[in-house]
C-alpha cells in the first residue's frame, strides 16, 4: 500500500507537466478559433451594414428585405433604421404627368396560413385595390410600410419605426400583374400600415390602424366590466390615455386575512405586470373586518397599451375568524379595439 502511494507521489510531477503542456496547446487552439470567429463576425457585420445602408433606385435595401417578414415567413419584430423616400425614375415619353393621389385601398386581415404559422401566433394583412384619382406614369413608386402604432411618416418623406416595407411600381408589379401587398404580423397587437405613392410630381399617403384579434372573439370591448361586481370583477377604464384595471371582491364578515392580486399577460404568456392588496387583522383594532368590498387599481405595465387583446386574472385568498381559508379567482380576456 505504501509503495503504491509512493509511486503515485513520484509520478505526479510528470503528470502535472503533461497536463500543463496539454492545457497550453488547448488554450492556443481556442485562442486561434476565437480570433477566426471574431474576424468572420466582423466581416459579416460590415457586409450587413453595407447592404442595409445601400439604397437602390427603388429604395429597396437588400439588408432590409428579409424573408422572415415576407409573404412566406414570420416577422422578427425588429425595427428597421429610418427609411428615406423611395423614388423611381422619371416618366417615359407619352406617360401621364400627374402627381399620385391615392384612393382608399382595400384591406383584409385574417389568420396567417397554417403552413406559415403552425403555433397560431400570427395574422396576415392584405392590401389591394390600390388606385389613383388621376392616371400616373408606370415608374411611380408605391411603398407599403408596417409597424406598431408609433410608425410615422416624416414631413421629408422618411419613414421611422417600420418593421418591414416593400415597393412596387405599375411597371414592376406584384404577382398577377397588379400592385398589392401582404405582411405577416403578430396577432393581438396594435399595428399600423402606411401606404405611400411617389413620383417626381408629388406624393400622397394613406395610414391604416389595424390589429388581428385572434383570442378575443366575442369579448366585450373596453372600457367595460368583466365579471360580476356583486361577487368578483375586473373593471377596465381609460385614464389619461392609459388603461386602468380595478379588481373588486365582495366578502363576508369576520375576515382576518386577505390577499387580492391582479395580473395581466398576453395570450403567448408575455407578462404585463402584477399588483396585490394585503389585509391583516390586528386584534388591537377591534373585531375582524365586517361585510364589505376589497378593491384596488393598477395600470400594470404601460406596454399593455400596445396590445388589442390580453388575459387578465384576479386571485383572492381569504381567512376568516374561524380559521377557514378560501381561494377564488377570476380570469377573463380583455379587448381594447
Amino acid at each position: 500500500m505504501f509503495k503504491a502511494m509512493d509511486h503515485v507521489s513520484r509520478s505526479f510531477p510528470f503528470q502535472k507537466n503533461k497536463s500543463l503542456e496539454h492545457m497550453f496547446y488547448l488554450t492556443f487552439f481556442y485562442l486561434i478559433l476565437f480570433v477566426s470567429l471574431l474576424f468572420l463576425n466582423c466581416a459579416k457585420e460590415e457586409q450587413k451594414s453595407k447592404q442595409t445602408n445601400t439604397l437602390g433606385l427603388l429604395g429597396l435595401a437588400s439588408g432590409n428585405q428579409n424573408s422572415s417578414n415576407s409573404d412566406t415567413g414570420q416577422p422578427e419584430g425588429g425595427l428597421l433604421p429610418p427609411i428615406p423616400p423611395v423614388v423611381g425614375p422619371p416618366a417615359n415619353p407619352g406617360q401621364p404627368l400627374n402627381a399620385p393621389i391615392l384612393n382608399d385601398p382595400q384591406t383584409q386581415v385574417n389568420n396567417a396560413p397554417q403552413a406559415e404559422d403552425q403555433y397560431g401566433l400570427y395574422g396576415k394583412i392584405l392590401i389591394d385595390q390600390i388606385s389613383f384619382q388621376l392616371p400616373v406614369h408606370d415608374q411611380t413608386t408605391i411603398t407599403a410600410y408596417i409597424g406598431k402604432r408609433n410608425l410615422r411618416l416624416e414631413p421629408d418623406g422618411t419613414v421611422v419605426n417600420a418593421t418591414d416595407f416593400r415597393t412596387f411600381t405599375p411597371a414592376n408589379p406584384n404577382q398577377g400583374g397588379t400592385v398589392w401587398f401582404s405582411f405577416i404580423h403578430r396577432s393581438n397587437q396594435k399595428q399600423k400600415l402606411i401606404l405611400v405613392a411617389r413620383n417626381e410630381f408629388g406624393s400622397s399617403s394613406k395610414e391604416i390602424d389595424f390589429s388581428h384579434i385572434r383570442d378575443c372573439g366575442g369579448v366585450a370591448l373596453a372600457p367595460t366590466t368583466y365579471g360580476n361586481c356583486n361577487d368578483h370583477c375586473i373593471e377596465v377604464t381609460k385614464v389619461a390615455g392609459q388603461w386602468n384595471f380595478t379588481t373588486k371582491y365582495k366578502h363576508g364578515p369576520g375576515v382576518t386575512f386577505a390577499n387580492i392580486s391582479l395580473s395581466g399577460v398576453s395570450h403567448t404568456a408575455y407578462p404585463f405586470g402584477y399588483d396585490e392588496f394585503l389585509y391583516l387583522w390586528d386584534p388591537a383594532n377591534g373585531l375582524p373586518l365586517p361585510d364589505g368590498i376589497f378593491s384596488f387599481s393598477s395600470t400594470l405595465n404601460p406596454i399593455v397599451n400596445e396590445y388589442s387583446c390580453i388575459l387578465l386574472r384576479s386571485d383572492v385568498f381569504i381567512e376568516d375568524e374561524n380559521g377557514n381559508f378560501h381561494i377564488f379567482y377570476l380570469e377573463k380576456s380583455a379587448r381594447f379595439e
